[in-house]
């Protein structure tokens, strides 16, 4: 059903603020993404409902169709009644293309796989007591596979000591995993997207105006977005909508408003990111640069490798570095410029900065293959 829209209304009660877009089109998508999204959420038997070859894991994050995915045995046979008492006790959910799954998929032995994208922690699972010939099913609130943790270095998993190294498995969170990855996907999980109807009717005209009166500048980083405002928010600090009083107010970037507490729902793309660090560089945001101000400012997804980076004392990455490929400007994640070693997450544009002479590497090869990489940036 095609809906026909009268904004003009709309237009003039909100023109003398200023900055107002009249020419914009939407596009929905929720069709395709309710129809993955359900099935993904409820679980999907793999080589049954997906093949194997559907996941992609070249990025480290486990992918279908540009959705987040996780792989877990649903049987915990015999140990089923523990297992739904405490879920730790029960077989991993694996996030990303790890050595458990590297071994699965060379043996062929993924038969016992469900897919999923459910990301509260709970997932259903089933087994037999054999001593009492009893079925049992529910949901169990089960771990994350630390061979995971371990081969994207989440929240700095490879390099920590055993206590820390328990506290990340335990602390655990799906929800904010993705979050953290998200420039990888299309969306975040439906089930992440939080209700904003506790915002103030007037809310859109007080942001408008509060973004106006700081001259559109982040207040964090201090980049000025002018020229690309949609990517400028209006913060609320406490976290209650319904308090618009200033003190409770501030004007941050997009990325910087992804980073605050609480905050990882708001969904930022990887192109975004990289205008906000353009723009940054271009206002010379980075000209006192060191490893934490890489990871203030890069994309979250790469978080693993810089922190590998700074543990090991490479020199100091860049953001905001631009190629000009005959007039097409190519944007790199996190890069060398002196070195010409680029880490994208969309790789799209690797070919063209091989053509320039780059060596180009995914976040997850840079890890993965972190001798031959560090061998390129030193």
């Amino acid at each position: 059903m095609k809906l026909t829209v009268d904004l003009s209304a709309l237009h003039r009660a909100v023109s003398p603020l200023g900055k107002v877009v009249t020419d914009f089109s939407i596009t929905s998508h929720a069709n395709e993404l309710e129809s993955i999204c359900s099935h993904l959420s409820n679980g999907l038997i793999l080589g049954k409902d997906i093949q194997l070859g559907d996941i992609d894991g070249s990025n480290g994050i486990l992918n279908y169709d540009g959705h987040q995915v996780m792989l877990y045995i649903p049987d915990q046979g015999d140990d089923i009644q523990f297992v739904l008492e405490d879920g730790k006790l029960g077989r991993r959910i694996h996030v990303a293309e790890c050595s458990t799954l590297e071994l699965m998929r060379d043996t062929g032995r993924f038969k016992r796989y469900d897919v999923i994208s459910r990301t509260d922690g709970l997932f259903p699972v089933f087994g037999r007591n054999f001593k009492l010939k009893q079925d049992i099913e529910g949901e169990a609130d089960l771990g994350v596979c630390k061979n995971c943790l371990k081969i994207l270095n989440y929240k700095g998993y490879a390099t920590q000591n055993y206590a820390i190294k328990n506290q990340v498995f335990n602390d655990f969170s799906f929800e904010q995993f993705f979050e953290v990855y998200s420039s990888y996907f299309k969306s975040l999980p439906t089930n992440n997207m939080k209700q904003s109807s506790n915002y103030t009717a007037d809310w859109p005209s007080i942001s408008a105006k509060f973004r106006s009166e700081l001259n559109y500048t982040c207040e964090q980083c201090g980049v000025n977005l002018t020229s690309e405002s949609k990517l400028l928010h209006t913060h609320h600090i406490n976290g209650n909508k319904a308090d618009n009083s200033s003190s409770n107010l501030r004007v941050l970037c997009a990325d910087c408003h992804k980073k605050q507490p609480h905050h990882g729902h708001i969904y930022v793309s990887n192109e975004e990111v990289l205008k906000i660090n353009q723009l940054r560089r271009e206002q010379h945001k980075f000209d006192v640069f060191d490893y934490i101000n890489i990871r203030e400012c890069a994309d979250s997804a790469l978080d693993g490798l810089i922190q590998k980076c700074q543990l090991t004392r490479l020199p100091g990455a860049e953001l905001g570095i631009v190629i000009n490929d005959s007039g097409n400007m190519v944007a790199i994640d996190l890069c060398w410029p002196r070195r010409k070693v680029a880490v994208l997450i969309n790789m799209g544009n690797a070919r063209v900065l091989r053509s320039h002479g780059w060596n180009v590497f995914t976040a997850f090869d840079a890890l993965n293959k972190f001798e031959d990489f560090q061998a390129k940036v030193r």
